[in-house]
């Protein structure tokens, strides 16, 4: 069985999101995909279910601990590699079958390579059912670190926290086994955090995400995660959209304080104060193909 390493939204090998993909996957149960992905060591990995028939792509995708129905960077990584051997071409529009639902994927050719653009699930937005001062004491932090003026908020099987300032970010130090057994029973997997403040003029957030809950201790650049920000940035004013309706497009800093930067592009549709999809961009680097023996 082919295997290959891809590194995802940097163009840089050994830098951002490292992801696992099968793209024969057809044969293979979930007991061996997630055997699999245990083996690849790779934050996820993403098994491609048959070929590319009528501009669909079908997935799935297993962290080491489990299956999870969306991973982002694992998206990118894919559709980077089709493209690469030919299956797929840029510029073209195809359709994405994965658990999470069907997503649009546009592949743009660009001078740095072909862009994978994809449009994100959308989750509803509620309060955090973990109170804040257990949520920062857990991922090594203090309430003081919050920025007051955005809200601590829960998106799917996270928590988004907004931190004051980009050093309090890098200072974070999870208790990992205690914060996985914290958010378990709330049907939660990890925390993301990220602040305002930047290291590019152009970006919008800079971030990290701590995932034990699904074996992982620090996701690099979190691609499922990007589009949910950009579009709570543009309901929080932060990203500003046009009063008539209009498209807005940001950067995603992410990796730095683990010496693997990423950067995703996040592009976010809708009315001032009202958005209405965001999508994630991102360029990826093969960095390994080899075969498996089972």
């Amino acid at each position: 069985m082919r295997l290959t390493l891809v590194d995802a939204f940097t163009q840089t090998p050994g830098a951002g999101n490292r992801a696992g993909v099968v793209l024969d996957a057809a044969g293979l149960d979930a007991e061996a995909m997630q055997r699999i992905a245990r083996v690849m060591g790779a934050s996820e990995t993403a098994f491609m279910l048959s070929a590319p028939a009528e501009g669909t792509v079908r997935l799935r995708y297993f962290a080491p601990a489990e299956e999870i129905p969306f991973c982002g960077h694992a998206t990118v990584a894919t559709f980077h590699l089709l493209a690469e051997r030919g299956v797929l071409k840029a510029p073209g529009t195809y359709r994405l079958e994965c658990k999470a639902g069907t997503l649009d994927v546009e592949l743009e050719a660009t001078t740095q390579g072909v862009r994978a653009w994809i449009v994100t699930p959308r989750l509803p937005w509620v309060e955090s059912p973990v109170p804040l001062e257990a949520v920062m004491s857990l991922v090594g932090g203090t309430v003081e670190m919050v920025d007051r003026a955005l809200p601590v908020l829960r998106n799917g099987h996270r928590v988004m926290v907004p931190l004051r300032r980009r050093e309090d970010v890098w200072a974070l130090a999870p208790r990992s086994v205690a914060l996985a057994e914290t958010l378990r029973p709330h049907g939660l997997s990890g925390v993301y955090v990220f602040s305002r403040e930047t290291k590019d003029a152009s970006s919008v957030a800079h971030a990290r995400y701590f995932v034990p809950g699904i074996g992982v201790a620090e996701d690099p650049v979190t691609g499922s995660a990007a589009g949910p920000i950009g579009m709570y940035l543009a309901t929080q004013g932060v990203l500003v959209l046009p009063g008539e309706g209009g498209t807005v497009r940001a950067r995603i800093e992410q990796g730095d304080a683990i010496g693997k930067p990423g950067r995703i592009d996040v592009e976010v549709t809708g009315r001032a104060g009202q958005p209405e999809r965001a999508r994630i961009g991102g360029i990826a680097v093969t960095m390994f193909d080899g075969t498996l023996r089972a």
